[in-house]
């Protein structure tokens, strides 16, 4: 028995060093491949540009939309639950509410996130 552990642990260990030995050679990237990929700018006669732009802008104000749809769902929910003693219904209301808030952030906020993404990852 104690043979077969030793064993297990010799073929554990040859297993992990080859594998560390492996990702040192797959770590020594030749010159080749570190040369920088272009990164043309984006121009506005790409094919699509006029409908990815028209297809951005109905989403913006469908996440828009859907916010303030929560925002009123979880307001009656919470009132219709509140002044019914009901607490499931005040309960559920509460969430509609902060799924509607944070919807709202969320899409106030997408411009201002998606542009300080790009700057921080641009060279």
């Amino acid at each position: 028995m104690a043979v077969e552990k030793r064993a297990r642990r010799r073929g554990w260990a040859a297993a992990s060093a080859a594998i560390v030995g492996c990702g040192t050679w797959l770590l020594e990237v030749p010159d080749a491949f570190a040369a920088p990929i272009p990164n043309p700018p984006a121009d506005a006669s790409a094919p699509g540009a006029v409908l990815v732009g028209t297809v951005l802008g109905w989403l913006k104000w469908a996440g828009l939309a859907s916010a303030l749809a929560g925002l009123l769902i979880g307001a009656i929910s919470m009132g219709v639950g509140h002044f019914g003693s009901n607490y499931s219904a005040s309960s559920a209301g509460r969430k509609w509410l902060m799924g509607g808030m944070g919807a709202a952030i969320l899409s106030g906020l997408a411009w201002t996130i998606a542009t300080t993404l790009y700057t921080a990852t641009a060279p």
